[in-house]
């Protein structure tokens, strides 16, 4: 799983590369401690944020902090995230999957509105995973989000509890204005 989520971060993340300083064969430590004059110092950026939350969210650690690193992913608000907290939807651990779809929520990106949508409509998913997804489902706060929230009472194969539901989000959010991006 560990592998599976890097390799999904790597294949989005663009890094970019700082070239290494030479290291000098005379003069003493201090020069290598010191950066040089014209070359700015490395400062973690997001990449390194976003790495770090994925490592952390795949390592096998008490289930506290991979939730947490998990949560904190969708915090980033970064959409690199996204395919690896799709893959997290699928844990079996209902803590993990159920932070998985709060980071995805979290985030407001066309993809993070597919990945949603999809759980809500996967055949083999349980119910628990559809609602959760359909909660955060409004906060994406797009037309296309919201019509399919307003299509859902009317879909014969959704079960019962999603149409509940979607119905009780049309009374709660203004479906007919609209989104707004």
């Amino acid at each position: 799983m560990r592998l599976t989520l890097c390799v999904a971060l790597l294949t989005s993340l663009a890094v970019s590369a700082q070239p290494l300083r030479p290291k000098s064969a005379l003069g003493n430590t201090k020069d290598d401690d010191e950066p040089r004059k014209g070359t700015p110092a490395p400062t973690p950026g997001p990449d390194i944020a976003l790495l770090r939350g994925v490592l952390f969210a795949a390592e096998p650690s008490p289930l506290e902090v991979r939730t947490q690193a998990v949560e904190d992913l969708g915090l980033l608000g970064d959409p690199r995230a996204l395919n690896v907290l799709a893959l997290m939807v699928f844990d079996p651990n209902p803590l993990i999957w159920s932070a998985a779809m709060r980071a995805v929520g979290a985030i407001r990106h066309p993809r993070a509105e597919e990945v949603l949508s999809n759980v809500v409509r996967h055949p083999t998913l349980s119910e628990a995973h559809k609602l959760k997804a359909l909660e955060h489902l409004p906060f994406q706060n797009t037309p296309s989000a919201l019509r399919f929230i307003a299509s859902l009472p009317r879909t014969p194969t959704a079960p019962l509890a999603v149409q509940n539901l979607a119905r009780r989000i049309q009374l709660e959010v203004p479906l007919s204005r609209g989104g707004t991006q």
